[in-house]
């Protein structure tokens, strides 16, 4: 493991707040606003983050970071280890003990030892694998491919592919409901995708009407709700065992990340320009906007530490190729990656 010096420094950002959309489309106004502290933390190599995964049993925080993936301490943010040797790294999974990290330019999942980050073995998957979730139910990771729009399913024990499942459509992030159901977003088709895990077949498509490029997803277990992010700066409440959309809020543009904090009843929608969509939940079909965080920009992506609540993103300085910022993806000055950590209080 290599030696490095994390630098955090603390900011209380300002944050604004906006009117909200309750269920069945119900204007309000919610509660009064919370302050939230932003901690941000050094990590080393240059680059850009995707998808981060917060352990709270293992107490370890999973963070990628283009060819490596940074493991700390969920509790300090002290380093502990790194995946390395990965030429993309976009998700992380935890099953049976072992790391898996989906590695987009190479088409395979790095299997790695999720406390020191040591190199264990590499699975081919389908191309482009992007996010990637483990399902209890079924003790399988699932891998969700981006450019061959199809999911590979992995047992973690024998570490090899064991299915395929055909989707039709490129798929985001994905979540599973701890009762046989698989739900992943499809971005051309502006629908959920609802696999039965034990049979691996896709079963129901719900269509997101309203919902262009639904890409950041999270879901309620209590109440059976999916948190579907789209594009055009709107999530979509569903219910997950009938596909009906029960609410419908605004939030910033192509939002990529979202967090469910059950425990507090809030939703944190995290947009690509610099602000994110904190929402009040007061009941399964009732929801409204708090408020809107200032923060980083590009800081799009999300992990949730149930324990006490903070929430985890990652961005860098970034540098604009030339043209239209809708039809390129920013580069990182180097040596600016960092890890945003932020607490309500």
């Amino acid at each position: 493991m290599r030696n490095w010096v994390i630098a955090a420094r603390m900011a209380l950002l300002a944050v604004l707040g906006v009117a909200g959309i309750g269920g069945h489309g119900a204007p309000g106004l919610a509660a009064s606003r919370v302050h939230f502290r932003i901690a941000r933390v050094a990590l080393p190599g240059d680059g850009r983050g995707d998808y981060l995964l917060a352990d709270a049993r293992a107490r370890r925080l999973y963070v990628t970071h283009s060819a490596a993936v940074h493991i700390l301490d969920l509790d300090t943010l002290r380093p502990i280890g790194e995946v390395t040797g990965l030429r993309k790294a976009h998700g992380v999974a935890i099953a049976a003990g072992k790391g898996f990290a989906s590695d987009g330019q190479a088409d395979a999942v790095v299997i790695f030892d999720p406390a020191s980050g040591r190199t264990l073995g590499r699975i081919a998957t389908g191309r482009n694998p992007d996010s990637i979730i483990f399902d209890q139910p079924t003790g399988m990771v699932y891998v969700f491919n981006g450019a061959s729009h199809d999911v590979s399913v992995i047992d973690p024990a024998s570490e090899r592919v064991v299915r395929t499942i055909a989707l039709g459509d490129k798929p985001e992030a994905a979540r599973s409901d701890g009762r046989g159901r698989i739900f992943v977003n499809l971005e051309d088709q502006h629908a959920i995708a609802v696999i039965d895990a034990r049979a691996g077949i896709v079963v129901a498509r719900y269509v997101l009407d309203g919902c262009e490029g639904p890409a950041a997803l999270d879901y309620d277990a209590v109440h059976r709700r999916l948190f579907s992010g789209c594009g055009n700066g709107a999530m979509k409440v569903v219910d997950a065992g009938s596909g009906r959309i029960v609410a419908s809020l605004p939030v910033s543009e192509d939002p990529d990340g979202i967090s469910y904090d059950a425990a507090r009843r809030r939703i944190y929608v995290a947009g690509r320009d610099g602000r994110w969509t904190i929402i009040d939940q007061s009941g399964p079909d009732r929801y409204a906007v708090r408020q809107v965080l200032r923060i980083d920009e590009y800081a799009k992506t999300t992990a949730l530490d149930p324990r006490n609540g903070r929430v985890f993103s990652s961005t860098a300085d970034l540098v604009w190729p030339a043209g239209p910022h809708d039809e390129v993806l920013p580069d990182a000055r180097p040596g600016s990656f960092r890890l945003l950590v932020v607490t309500g209080r």
